[in-house]
């Protein structure tokens, strides 16, 4: 069931990424709502399908970026994979795990786009693309995550309820 309620969720984020998000720049950066949702869910130990929904956020946000597809792929499971080793292993304050997610996530992923698209040859200069994309869609990011992060507990809460033992 999970994955089944995942697609729709995912699919709707990757179009109100690339619609309404993409469209409000800091500078040169935007938020990444489906890194900030995939980070938040993550630390969520009731959603058990987290790694297919990263997956497929992965896919569909490379079919619609720049970058080749697998980029948004690594970068959203790994997110996803930090997240539940920062809620199992290290802290049990999951505010600080997420705003941990966030940044290192982040920045990963805008890393690893930046050289895929120097890679590809695309003329863009290492101190401009920090300065300008880079550090801009980082602020974003961590300014939105605590918002995220509390609107995805109560969706959690209302879809998976917790179990009640007689």
């Amino acid at each position: 069931m999970g994955i089944l309620l995942g697609l729709p969720i995912v699919i709707l984020l990757t179009i109100f990424q690339s619609v309404v998000v993409s469209n409000i720049p800091l500078l040169h950066g935007t938020a990444d709502l489906v890194l900030l949702v995939l980070a938040a869910l993550a630390l969520q130990e009731r959603i058990s399908t987290i790694y297919e929904w990263a997956v497929m956020a992965g896919i569909l946000m490379g079919l619609v970026s720049a970058v080749p597809w697998f980029i948004p792929v690594f970068g959203y499971v790994g997110t996803v994979a930090l997240a539940r080793f920062l809620k199992r292993q290290v802290w049990q304050t999951p505010v600080l795990a997420m705003l941990l997610t966030t940044l290192s996530g982040s920045v990963v992923m805008l890393g690893m786009q930046m050289l895929a698209l120097q890679a590809q040859e695309v003329p863009i200069s290492i101190v401009e693309s920090i300065d300008l994309v880079i550090l801009p869609a980082v602020f974003l990011n961590v300014l939105l995550a605590l918002p995220v992060y509390a609107l995805t507990i109560d969706l959690t809460r209302s879809v998976y309820p917790e179990e009640v033992e007689v």
